[in-house]
């Protein structure tokens, strides 16, 4: 063979090897164009989901009320009237319940200052939900954080469950409509990560 026609070939080679290298690096692109774009509508599918998927069931009859605002009252200021009973919302004091079992209640301008921070505040009617009165002060225990467990006489409901412009009235203790309004509301006021955890507990006193 001519050295000619031998560096035709070793250029041929070199030409093919060069395509192979090309189409490779292509593929590998290509593929991984495909696992961005499959990751990007897996993530957006996710998003969509999540911010329009319907509430739980057991939340189905909860009460959303206006936002009556966060000032905070003077020790002279007379209490205002709220939108709902027990309150959602609303004008409130400037130190807040700490969290926890009470056997009696702190004043509800305290609490709505609790609800500001997220907390979920499950009040029980002390003459009808007295049966139902340990399961929820265990569930407080369980959950830990944000949440508190008090008397309120008066109630039409067995159990009232508050968050921040929400409400939930229970005529018998429910657990799981207990846990998905607290998975929904706890930690979610309008001035979330101020901690709360369980300190108080007047069932032992």
């Amino acid at each position: 063979m001519s050295r000619t026609g031998s560096k035709k070939t070793v250029d041929t080679k070199l030409a093919e090897a060069e395509e192979r290298r090309l189409a490779a690096a292509r593929s590998l692109r290509n593929r991984r164009l495909v696992i961005g774009a499959g990751v990007s509508v897996l993530l957006v599918g996710a998003i969509v989901f999540f911010a329009t998927r319907p509430p739980p069931v057991a939340l189905a009859s909860v009460e959303t009320f206006p936002d009556q605002g966060q000032l905070h009252l003077e020790a002279a200021d007379p209490v205002p009237a709220y939108n709902s009973d027990p309150p959602t919302s609303g004008s409130h004091a400037s130190s807040s319940a700490a969290c926890g079992i009470y056997r009696t209640a702190p004043p509800d301008i305290n609490l709505i200052h609790d609800l500001e921070h997220g907390v979920v505040v499950v009040y029980y009617n002390p003459e009808t939900a007295s049966a139902a009165r340990e399961d929820l002060e265990n569930f407080a225990r369980d959950a830990g954080t944000h949440v508190i467990v008090t008397p309120r006489d008066g109630m039409a409901t067995q159990i009232t469950l508050t968050a921040w412009t929400h409400l939930l009235r229970l005529d018998s203790y429910d657990r799981s409509a207990i846990d998905a309004f607290y998975g929904e509301y706890a930690q979610r006021g309008p001035e979330v990560g101020v901690p709360c955890p369980f300190q108080v507990d007047q069932s032992e006193e």
